[in-house]
């Protein structure tokens, strides 16, 4: 199944990257849609980010999904475990579920509240990992819009700061200078 995903998200990225290679070829060029590049990347993650060419983005949003979603699999699993455990030592272990080998250990080594006050922090843990990936997936769908909008940003070398003198004389109702000249440099950014 992940195999078959993997291929499936391969096919994609490469139908894209040559329909755009292939439109680029004719004489009308296709304007680029930030609005396309959202919706491409809401609904397959890293899309987007392909569509605005900035393709290796893509390894970094999958690295955080694989990351983020292990670690909250990984605390679920021990809150179940340790759920399990709590229920054992209380005698609340539903009828018909066996106990595996790690909760029996567990309830027997570790007091009523010690196994609640660790069940309670892997819970807290994988709720916390969970609302990471869902804000990660709104990061990977605000950065292919951001990257939409400015991928036609020039950003040319035409940078340049002018350093000039200034002088000014005071105006009337500013007595506390009058009689005097105020001297200094202004700066100006050209871009």
């Amino acid at each position: 199944m992940a195999r078959s995903c993997s291929h499936l998200i391969l096919i994609l990225g490469f139908a894209l990257l040559f329909s755009s290679t292939a439109h680029a070829q004719g004489v009308k060029k296709k304007e680029h849609s930030p609005q396309k590049a959202t919706i491409m990347s809401a609904c397959l993650p890293g899309l987007g980010q392909i569509y605005n060419g900035k393709w290796w983005k893509v390894p970094i949003v999958y690295a955080g999904f694989g990351g983020f979603g292990y670690l909250a699999y990984t605390n679920y699993r021990d809150y179940r475990t340790y759920l399990n455990a709590y229920k054992i030592k209380t005698g609340d272990l539903d009828e018909g579920v066996t106990p595996t080998e790690k909760e029996l250990y567990l309830a027997s080594i570790y007091q009523e509240g010690q196994l609640q006050t660790y069940k309670e922090s892997y819970r807290h843990d994988f709720e916390l990992f969970c609302i990471i990936l869902v804000a990660w997936y709104g990061l990977n769908v605000v950065d292919a819009t951001v990257d939409g909008h400015l991928y036609s940003y020039d950003i040319s070398d035409d940078l340049s700061l002018a350093v000039d003198p200034a002088f000014s004389l005071p105006s009337a109702p500013n007595l506390a200078f009058a009689g005097s000249r105020q001297t200094g440099l202004t700066l100006s950014f050209k871009f």
